[in-house]
């Protein structure tokens, strides 16, 4: 499994060079719809409102604070140390004590080992959400959806959320330009490896505009993209039970072959000894 500062991840997320945590600011509206879209997940299938969440990939906490803030105990993780900084920063501003959420700077491959060693009780569900897997191909994949069941209770649930592979190559492009506030450009170019199933993008972020745009950034980066199919079975074999998807975390509408975005919810095997899952027709719906 690849690691170290010469993988593509440390350049984006940890170098102190890369504007990607100023990308995370600016998308920090967008994650309100999707926190209550996780609290609705959470709330039918019995999890309490001051139950434990962890989010194995909370960035700069743009879903755990939220979360925490409508009260569920809270964890985040990230390898980020920058990201963990702004996090708890985040905490701070909103008067979040430590008994309400706490953060951990650790590789979600080896998030069991991290929360162990910290003393922390198994959690009543997970969140992993804005393509936050697929970083570390399949078997990396495989290796974080086993350690984070280690540390949820039996019958605990994870919300898992991510780019649709279908919808990427029904609407392939080769490539894309984004603009985040003010002055921040990312300019992609791609294609996509048919053997590892995974967009490989170059990366080019541009600050300002005009003439006086300039090049401040450049990384090439590898995504593993999943079909509901593959996800799902990825799932079964670290050891959860899936559930059902969706097509969108905050609409919580169904996952079609037009869905942008895939969203699995599964549950920690072992139901009988956790909360109840409320009725089938409960389960939100569109």
């Amino acid at each position: 499994m690849p690691r170290g500062s010469g993988y593509w991840t440390h350049r984006v997320f940890v170098d102190s060079d890369s504007p990607y945590a100023e990308v995370l600011e600016v998308m920090k509206p967008a994650a309100l719809p999707q926190v209550l879209g996780v609290h609705r997940l959470l709330d039918a299938h019995g999890i309490p409102r001051n139950g434990r969440v962890l989010d194995i990939a909370c960035g700069i906490g743009r879903h755990i604070v939220p979360l925490a803030k409508i009260g569920y105990r809270a964890v985040g993780c990230d390898f980020s140390p920058r990201f963990i900084e702004k996090a708890r920063a985040w905490a701070r501003r909103a008067h979040l004590d430590s008994q309400r959420i706490r953060f951990y700077v650790t590789d979600y491959r080896r998030i069991d080992r991290t929360l162990r060693a910290a003393g922390e009780k198994p959690f009543d569900a997970a969140v992993c959400i804005f393509t936050s897997l697929g970083h570390y191909g399949e078997k990396g994949d495989l290796a974080v959806l086993r350690a984070v069941r280690r540390v949820i209770r039996p019958g605990g649930l994870f919300v898992l959320e991510m780019g649709s592979r279908d919808w990427v190559l029904r609407h392939y492009a080769k490539t894309g330009v984004v603009r985040y506030g003010r002055d921040l450009e990312l300019r992609e170019r791609r294609r996509f490896d048919w053997e590892r199933s995974a967009v490989v993008s170059q990366w080019t972020f541009f600050r300002g505009r005009g003439r006086r745009r300039r090049k401040i950034f450049e990384q090439e980066t590898i995504v593993r993209l999943y079909s509901l199919h593959e996800l799902r079975s990825l799932l079964e074999r670290a050891g959860w039970e899936y559930l059902r998807s969706y097509g969108d975390l905050a609409k919580l509408s169904p996952h079609t072959f037009d869905s942008r975005r895939l969203v699995a919810v599964a549950r920690s095997k072992g139901a009988g000894s956790g909360t109840r899952t409320r009725a089938k027709e409960e389960v939100p719906r569109p």
